[in-house]
């Protein structure tokens, strides 16, 4: 049923005969139903859901650091800043290996799930944190250093100003976003400006003992973002807290579904002079390539096609 609370005119929100009213970025959208639907549920349609489920749960977590760091570009867009992330990082998310398949979960689960009851594969998230964007935009980036604890939940990053040596604003704000996957919580730092070339974070005290990622980026005064760096995995330790232990992810994206990604951030940043010019390598404006694309994302995990 549709419900009008200014009039027809207005718009409407709900299902009203095939058309379907909805509110969109302050807007009022209205779609048509779709004339048929077959649904075949196969083990690799089941599959792609529980993905597409998943990944809508882990950008739902990370909202509030979307809303920084993708606001400008999925306006570009069209789309969502939850629509944009699944676009730019869908090569980024995997289910669990080794997990049971569709098929055979399904089967098992047979003789104990109601009659009428949809079948659910539920296998585990992996994600791809060292390519995992969680900013993106045309913004030149600093460069991030090492990250440093200060004490056993404050946590210390360095970076360079301008690596690109780009024509920038010295009162951009450059941020820090942190995840906990134990706990499923996403945190970001109060920024500082371009010009002071360091900035510290209170991270939750409930994370202590577990690993945190973290991924740095900048904000102009217009709401645009830089692309997002990952600045690698720390273990929050209340007993060693000068060095903490300190991961990056695998080197390769294909890897990420049966291992996890842990590697030296030491060992990675070694040549702290020398990142200006990884930075400047690394640096990938996938904005450009998605604002041209279509605006919605749709067809993101499509499942495949029956013969």
């Amino acid at each position: 049923m549709g419900k009008s609370d200014y009039g027809f005119m207005s718009g409407f929100s709900g299902r009203l005969g095939n058309l379907i009213g909805y509110r969109w970025r302050g807007r009022m959208c209205i779609r048509t139903m779709p004339s048929h639907y077959r649904d075949a549920r196969t083990p690799e349609q089941l599959q792609q859901r529980a993905l597409f489920k998943a990944v809508v749960r882990f950008a739902a977590r990370a909202r509030q650091v979307l809303k920084k760091g993708m606001n400008a570009v999925s306006l570009d867009a069209q789309m969502t800043e939850s629509n944009y992330f699944m676009r730019v990082n869908k090569r980024c998310f995997a289910l669990a290996a080794g997990s049971p398949s569709p098929r055979q979960r399904n089967d098992e689960a047979d003789s104990t799930r109601p009659a009428g009851e949809a079948p659910v594969y539920q296998g585990g998230l992996q994600v791809d944190y060292e390519n995992l964007l969680l900013a993106d935009g045309p913004v030149a980036p600093v460069a991030f250093y090492e990250p440093q604890m200060l004490d056993e939940a404050t946590l210390s990053v360095d970076f360079e100003k301008n690596p690109l040596r780009r024509v920038v604003k010295w009162e951009d704000l450059v941020y820090v976003a942190a995840y906990c996957p134990e706990l499923g919580d996403f945190d970001i730092s109060t920024p500082v400006y371009r010009r002071s070339s360091r900035l510290t974070m209170s991270l939750n005290p409930y994370w202590t003992g577990r690993e945190v990622h973290l991924w740095g980026f900048v904000v102009d005064s217009q709401g645009r973002a830089s692309q997002s760096q990952y600045l690698g995995c720390i273990v929050l330790d209340q007993t060693d807290t000068q060095s903490p232990r300190q991961q990056t992810a695998g080197s390769g994206s294909t890897a990420f579904a049966d291992e996890q990604f842990s590697a030296s951030l030491s060992g990675r940043q070694q040549a702290a002079p020398s990142a200006a010019e990884q930075l400047s390598a690394a640096y990938r404006p996938v904005h450009q390539l998605v604002a041209a694309d279509a605006p919605s994302v749709r067809g993101l995990f499509s499942p495949p096609k029956r013969e």
